[in-house]
Order: structure tokens, then C-alpha cells, then sequence
């Protein structure tokens, strides 16, 4: 096999011959552009993943090897065109195979923090999963999160560069939706001609008097925000010498064609540029630097309470909680707590990138690079978790107010969040992450922004989304999967819940294609469906989902219990639930009597108990947890639930039972004169 530098060379000399650019646009209408009729389904999405096609990282690499010379917009013959692109996939998968090195021993977290080697001298295998991963975001999230990060920067940002971040979200939503428009026409438009005159690159071109009047935005402003996102036209992509070395066509999307024509090949580009290329524009600036850096934390804390906030609601999110045993010793600080009933979740923000050097497969780097973005923030979130078991401290707010935790901590989720896209985040944190855990403190879950984003619009209730991270850490460590929208999809289609005996399970890319469309119909209004089939849809309507409402935001113990309790279950067991609901409510309308139905989970060593009538609430309380004890004794199990419901169904009293099995004579007697039902 060739060396990986001589077919990226050869790669690069082939995109700047005469004309490639028209091969480009071909490639990224066939590999991109997803056609459908009325709604945008799951297939239509599904399809535009196959494995035939290029991925988005490849085809940059192509944009930027051409931007290193002027461009040539010359036409070539259809033939040479074919053989352009024909020639550009051979070297692409080339390429691919080149940097797949000989795999090493299966790495994997000891969970302990100790190791024997270091994990790292994996790096230079991970140089193939740091470029073909997934992408994290989504191009709505880049655009619309950037005008939150940059709030605080916007003055910086129109001084300098004369750009306001209102007409920039306008301009990344509407070139997209005029290109796709032109794309159409192009397309419709070559029927009519000859096959050397076939191109698509003027699908993908405009001018920015034409974009500002179909956005509506001052046709200076839009220039700005166009030109600020182009490379000069006097500068060449010259850094961009190996495939992991910094490409230009990622930070200026954008290619200039004419006074006043410009070419955009990746309508994700410009989002993506938008969040991120400015903050490097701002740390160039000396004066400013420290502020760009102080904002980009702010956002990142800010956003990750508000998005919790609206799954928990304001009075059980705070910001900036310091740990002291008196006032003047801060042995912690939290970025963001939720406190809800004995469940807590203690989220670390940071805003660290993967470097250059890193993505290159330095060891060094790597482990430099993931020690700051990641490590350091997980071993603070354990010891932040850890001290809230103790009795001495004092959590204060940074108003100063002091915080009461209400009642001890059951389990704690520790969630590590970071601003940027980190590539192959999930199987770097599974893979080199040195994290510490108990049966209290759960191992914790390493995220970004994005999924973060999109797992609290898609499970935006308590009980859902603690639920999603409990099976998260549970069953992390067997989940293959290069970004965390993968595994959140796979979890709404049919519940992150594996067999006993499973060691590993690998999520394939196709899978996030139910979240892709779900998040596009909700936040791009794309016609489609907006809740994926699976957990939040399979049971509407019935008496089982009725209950799981009822319970969900209540933040008493027993309830959350409850409510994790029913949410595990296996669909077979909810049919049988719901079917017994039914008959005891109807049983109860029709004679106005007591009726109950028992069903035991015995792989959990648990179960419920519903009762239904309509007797006063001191005797449905003596009646079900007395009910509630014998069938625990009798089933020989740790625990068991009671619900008590009124004729209608609605919820009259939650119970739960706790405690480890054990013979008692007491227990016998009672049994024994129990009236089975």
C-alpha cells in the first residue's frame, strides 16, 4: 500500500487541474442532496447515508486541495469530468485504507483511573475515527446557537468585521433555501442540453444582491457576512499540506467566483463556520482575547441550564453552586445542578478543542488535548458529587444565597458538557476516559452541546430524560457509536436496554436517521414526522402512558422510582399492564367496589400493585400497603409498588416497599390469613 502522503498529494494535484471544480459540484449534488415527495421520511434520510457515498469531510478535502491554486471555472468534456470524479473516489478510498493501521489490543476503560499502559499510545488508530466520524451538530444548531454564543461578542464582531449576527443566521438559512431552489432548476434545465454542457455548479452559485433580497436584509450587511466567510482571493489554502493539517475551506466556506458571484458547495459549512470560525478571529485579538475566551465559557454554562430548566423547570436548576464547609473554604464549584426529589445531575462545562496536533495522531496532544477538554472536568464532576454526601458542606449560590438539599442523594448523574464539536467524542471517552464511580455516583456521561440540545427537546420530561441517562451509564460501556445522536436515536426507537450476556453492541450511522428527522421537522419545520416510532409513541393514549404523565414531573422519591420502574419494562409486560388497568377501572365503574391487579417482575425482584375504588384515602392507604407488603413477602422480592387510582383513572396515592428479602414468622402469620384476591 502506498503512503498516505503520496496519494494526498496526488489527490491535490488532481483538484486543481482545469475545471475540477464542476466535478465537485456534481459530487456534492449526487452525495448530499436528499430528493423526497410531500413528507421527508426516515428512508429518504436512510438513503442518502449509504456507504457509496462521499462523506462531508471528504468532500472539504477536495474543496480545500482546490482553493490551494485559482480556481479554474472552465468546462471540461463529459468524459474528463467522469474521469475527474471517478479518479477523486479511487484516491479518496485509498486514502482511507492507508490510515486504517493494524488494529491494536481492544482498548477499554478500567473504570478504576489506574492503568498499566497508557491508553494513548492508541493515537495514531484513532487518526481514522477522528476524520470519518459522524457529525455531532446539526446545521440548524450551529446556526441558531451561534447567535447565543457570540451575544456577548457582537459589538467586537460589527466593528471589525462588520457583521451582525442576526442578518448571519438569515444569511446561513436563506442561501440554503435559495440554492436548493436553483439546484432544482439547474437540474430540470439540463434536459435541454447537450451532455458537454452538463454542470451543477451553478445550483450552487449566487450573488449577494440576489441572496439579501430574498432574506430581506441589507444588501451591505449580507456582503459583509459573505466576505468575512470567503478566503481572500490573494490567499491560498497553503497549510492545508496533509489530510489532518488546518483546511481553510472549513472556515471559509464561501468561494468567490466574480465581483459579486460566490459559490457554496456545503450548506453545513456556513453553519458550522458561523459557530466557530469567529471565536478564532476574536483570540487573534489581543486585547480581546480573555474576553472571547471568559464568553465562550458563559455560553456554554448558560445554555446547558437553560435547556435543563426546560425539562425541570427554573426552581430546580442552578448556576455556579459553590462546595464550602464554611464559608471561606470552596473545596468545589458545580457549573450547573439539578436537583430533583433525591436525584441530582452535576454538569461541568467546557469549551476546549481537539488540536491540530491531535488530530495529526500525536500521542502527546491527544492526550494533552483530552486530559483538558475532558478528564480534568469528569474528576471535578466526581469530587463535586462525591462532597455532596457530606453532611458538613454548604452549597451556595452565587448570589449567596445558601441551597438545601432537601434530602440526601440517591444517585447523582455526572455530565460533562463541551462546547464545540469534538470529533469522535463518545469513542475517545470510551475508550481513554479514567472515570470513577459508585452505586451512588453513576459513571458519567461525556457530551456536547449539541446532543445535549437534542436529548432534552426530545425526551423534555424528568422522568425521560433521568431515565435516558441512567440506561446511558449503565450500558456505556457497550455501545459503539461515534456521536451521541446515534445512541440517543437508537434509545427513542426502542429503549437503550440490552440482554444479559450482551458485552458490546455497535450503533451504526444509520440509526440517527428517525432523531435527524424528528429535530429537522421541529426546528426547520420540514414536513415529516416529529417524534420518532418507539418509546414515546407506542403506548399513547393508554392507561399505562396516562400513569407515566401523571407521575412525571412529580419530584417525590417513590414517584421517580416508579416512574424508572415502568419505564423499564418490556413491551410485552405494558401490554399486560395496561389490559389489567382496564378491566379493574371498568370493574370499579360498574359496582363502585374494590378491585386490583398484582403483577410481578420477578428478573427485577420487584412489582405493582394497582388498586382502584373510591373508599377514603386513610383505608386505600392501610389497604394497599398492607397488600403491597404480603405480595413482597409472598414473591420473595427486594421491593414493590403500589398505585392506588380513582374509577377514572387518575392517581390517588403512589407507595413503594423497600428492603432485602428475608424469612420472618410475623410475615408467615399474616400471609397465611390474608384473603387472596
Amino acid at each position: 500500500m502506498r503512503p498516505e502522503q503520496t496519494i494526498f498529494d496526488e489527490l491535490a494535484a488532481l483538484c486543481i487541474s482545469e475545471g475540477f471544480i464542476h466535478a465537485i459540484s456534481i459530487i456534492c449534488f449526487r452525495d448530499t442532496a436528499v430528493g423526497f415527495a410531500g413528507n421527508l421520511s426516515v428512508d429518504d434520510l436512510s438513503e442518502a447515508r449509504s456507504q457509496s457515498r462521499l462523506i462531508r469531510t471528504e468532500i472539504t478535502t477536495l474543496i480545500g486541495l482546490t482553493m490551494r491554486s485559482p480556481i479554474d471555472f472552465s468546462l471540461p468534456e463529459a468524459e474528463v469530468l467522469s474521469a475527474y470524479i471517478e479518479q477523486a473516489e479511487a484516491l479518496l478510498e485509498e486514502l482511507h485504507q492507508s490510515m486504517l493501521p493494524a488494529p491494536p489490543p481492544y482498548p477499554h476503560s478500567n473504570g478504576s483511573g489506574s492503568a498499566s499502559t497508557s491508553q494513548f499510545d492508541f493515537a495514531a488508530f484513532l487518526r481514522e475515527a477522528i476524520f470519518y466520524s459522524g457529525e455531532s451538530a446539526y446545521p440548524f444548531q450551529y446556526r441558531d446557537l451561534a447567535i447565543r454564543k457570540y451575544k456577548s461578542d457582537s459589538d467586537w464582531l460589527w466593528k471589525h468585521k462588520s457583521i451582525r449576527l442576526e442578518t448571519g443566521r438569515s444569511v446561513c438559512r436563506g442561501v440554503g433555501d435559495l440554492l436548493n431552489r436553483r439546484l432544482y432548476e439547474v437540474l430540470v434545465s439540463l434536459r435541454d442540453k447537450p451532455k458537454n454542457e452538463w454542470t451543477m455548479l451553478p445550483g450552487f452559485t449566487f450573488s449577494c444582491e440576489e441572496l439579501a433580497g430574498y432574506i430581506d436584509k441589507p444588501a451591505d450587511e449580507v456582503r459583509a457576512f459573505v466576505k468575512a466567510f470567503t478566503l481572500p482571493q490573494d490567499e491560498r489554502n497553503d497549510t492545508f499540506t496533509s489530510l489532518h493539517a488546518f483546511n481553510a475551506a472549513y472556515a471559509y466556506p464561501f468561494v468567490q467566483s466574480d465581483a459579486d458571484k460566490f459559490i457554496l458547495l456545503q450548506y453545513y459549512g456556513v453553519s458550522q463556520a458561523f459557530y466557530e470560525t469567529p471565536f478564532y478571529w476574536m483570540y487573534d485579538d489581543q486585547s480581546y482575547k480573555s474576553s472571547a475566551s471568559s464568553h465562550r465559557g458563559d455560553f456554554t454554562e448558560v445554555f446547558a441550564a437553560e435547556r435543563l430548566k426546560a425539562v425541570f423547570g427554573h426552581d430546580k436548576v442552578f448556576r455556579n453552586v459553590n462546595i464550602s464547609i464554611s464559608k471561606g473554604e470552596v473545596l468545589g464549584d458545580i457549573d450547573v445542578l439539578v436537583v430533583f426529589g433525591d436525584r441530582i445531575i452535576v454538569v461541568q462545562a467546557k469549551s476546549k478543542r481537539l488540536t491540530l496536533e491531535a488530530r495529526k495522531g500525536n500521542d502527546r496532544a491527544l492526550e494533552d488535548d483530552f486530559k483538558k477538554a475532558i478528564q480534568d472536568a469528569v474528576d471535578q464532576s466526581y469530587r463535586c458529587s462525591d462532597l455532596l454526601n457530606d453532611t458538613r458542606v454548604q452549597l451556595r449560590l452565587k448570589n449567596g444565597r445558601l441551597l438545601d438539599l432537601s434530602q440526601p442523594p440517591r444517585t447523582v448523574f455526572p455530565v460533562t458538557v463541551v462546547a464545540d464539536h469534538y470529533p469522535a467524542l463518545s469513542f475517545q471517552a470510551l475508550h481513554f476516559l479514567k472515570a470513577k464511580s459508585t452505586d451512588q455516583i453513576l459513571p458519567p456521561l461525556v457530551t456536547d452541546v449539541f446532543a445535549l440540545d437534542a436529548m432534552t427537546e426530545m425526551l423534555a420530561s424528568p422522568l425521560r430524560l433521568l431515565s435516558y441517562l441512567g440506561f446511558r451509564a449503565r450500558h456505556g460501556q457497550k455501545i459503539l457509536a461515534s456521536h451521541e445522536h446515534m445512541i440517543l436515536s437508537y434509545h427513542l426507537k426502542q429503549n437503550l436496554w440490552f440482554e444479559r450476556g450482551v458485552d458490546h453492541v455497535l450503533i451504526e450511522d444509520d440509526v440517527s436517521s428517525d432523531l435527524d428527522l424528528a429535530m429537522a421537522v421541529r426546528r426547520e419545520g420540514v414536513p415529516g414526522r416529529a417524534t420518532p416510532d418507539g418509546i414515546l409513541t407506542r403506548f399513547e393514549g393508554t392507561h399505562f402512558a396516562k400513569v407515566l404523565s401523571e407521575i412525571d414531573g412529580r419530584a417525590e422519591p417513590v414517584a421517580i422510582n416508579l416512574g424508572f420502574m415502568l419505564l423499564e419494562l418490556g413491551e410485552d409486560t405494558v401490554k399486560t399492564i395496561n389490559g389489567h388497568i382496564e378491566e379493574v377501572l371498568a370493574r370499579s365503574t360498574r359496582d363502585g367496589q374494590f378491585h386490583n391487579m398484582v403483577v410481578g417482575i420477578s428478573e427485577a425482584s420487584t412489582g405493582l400493585t394497582v388498586h382502584c375504588s373510591r373508599d377514603a384515602h386513610f383505608r386505600v392507604e392501610s389497604r394497599l400497603r398492607e397488600h403491597c407488603a404480603i405480595r413482597k413477602y409472598t414473591q420473595k422480592a427486594n421491593s414493590w409498588f403500589g398505585l392506588a387510582l380513582n374509577p377514572e383513572g387518575s392517581i390517588r396515592l403512589v407507595a413503594q416497599l423497600v428492603g432485602d428479602w428475608k424469612a420472618d414468622p410475623e410475615m408467615e402469620r399474616r400471609v397465611q390469613s390474608w384473603a387472596r384476591p
